[in-house]
């Protein structure tokens, strides 16, 4: 078909008609160009990238000298680091296969048959899944208020568990406010606190909290190699107490320690992986005060968060509509219901681009609402 044959095709129609096939036209070049668009998978915390090559190479040189050897139960070159670190004594550091195994083992060390473990909820789903395996109960208060905290805590309570900056919310309990919390309860109570996102507040000094070791007996912070470090599959943890708790931090350490190849690359994080965590860090702080900012112009509300999420909800919505609204626009983001609340979605923070299109994503589902 020549040129003038191309156009001699529209003679015979109307604008309207001609707009119409326009218009479908441009539907199906969207369609197709939508189906080029990958997947943005948003609803897991791992950090999306491996780390630094020479942190996987540390785990590599070990493996291929001493996979046939047991591995340092005690974990002492890597508790010593972490030690130094943290400016604790290395008997103040328990090493695990990543903190859920550490809370786990404190779980079971401190509950008896009944006994109740306080926590804010909606947080972490492992909290009240590990109280029952203890044969405890799990008790939910629907708010981080110190005082609400308290009024739930009584003569059955042992734990309280904090995740801080909280999983999915993303809210933070500063150090003083937790300090207040502590030296109020009762001897019999202990504090966990899960610091596993604390590299990405940037509201006070990363260690505020876990100083208060220091201060307070009963209190244990826990950290991991997991999230900032990008070491999940890995399986590292970490928790450090006061002296006085030196015998539940052998309590809940893994008997046979962790792996050789896990330790190597723990280590060689903590050696040069600093800049890498304050790049991170930096990049999810910039990007997050950017959807919060956004947000304030879309019909959507989000809690101020601390972590490498936001915590989204949408009135009118359930967390399984919106989420699969987004999936639509191929964003996929966590469900609500699982993690606590049927009517939010948890939405992890990325890079530039992939704010982009969370932003571009909720404008469409706001403006089909």
């Amino acid at each position: 078909m020549g040129l003038l044959d191309y156009y001699r095709q529209f003679e015979d129609m109307d604008q309207e008609e001609r707009n119409r096939g326009l218009r479908e036209r441009r539907a199906r070049e969207k369609a197709m160009a939508l189906e080029q668009i990958p997947v943005l998978d948003l609803s897991s915390t791992e950090w999306p990238d491996f780390p630094n090559s020479e942190i996987v190479n540390a785990s590599i040189a070990t493996a291929r000298g001493r996979v046939n050897g047991y591995p340092d139960r005690h974990a002492g070159e890597l508790r010593g680091a972490l030690a130094q670190r943290h400016g604790v004594d290395p008997q103040q550091v328990a090493v695990g296969n990543g903190v859920a195994e550490l809370l786990q083992a404190a779980a079971y060390a401190l509950l008896g048959a009944g006994e109740e473990l306080v926590t804010p909820w909606p947080s972490y789903p492992l909290y009240p899944l590990m109280t029952s395996r203890a044969r405890g109960k799990p008790v939910a208060v629907d708010s981080t208020d110190p005082e609400d905290i308290l009024a739930a805590v009584t003569e059955r309570t042992r734990i309280v568990v904090i995740c801080n900056p909280n999983d999915p919310t993303g809210t933070y309990l500063p150090s003083e406010h937790l300090a207040g919390l502590v030296a109020r309860l009762p001897d019999h109570v202990h504090v966990l606190v899960d610091e596993a996102f604390i590299q990405f507040q940037d509201s006070e000094d990363e260690d505020a909290c876990l100083r208060l070791v220091d201060s307070f007996q009963h209190l244990v912070v826990l950290r991991t190699f997991s999230k900032v470090y990008g070491l999940s599959g890995l399986r590292c943890g970490y928790a450090v107490a006061n002296p006085a708790a030196a015998s539940l931090l052998e309590r809940i350490a893994p008997v046979l320690g962790v792996n050789a190849l896990t330790q190597s690359a723990a280590l060689q994080a903590l050696k040069i992986g600093d800049a890498e965590v304050i790049r991170r860090s930096a990049l999810v702080t910039e990007q997050r005060r950017r959807v919060e900012t956004a947000l304030h112009d879309l019909p959507f509300d989000a809690p101020h968060s601390q972590a490498n999420f936001v915590w989204l909800s949408a009135p009118g919505m359930s967390g399984a509509a919106l989420a699969a609204k987004l999936e639509g626009h191929k964003v996929l983001v966590a469900p609500g219901g699982p993690l606590g609340a049927d009517d939010h979605v948890r939405a992890s923070i990325r890079g530039a681009e992939a704010t982009s299109r969370l932003l571009e994503a909720l404008e469409k589902v706001a403006a089909a609402a």
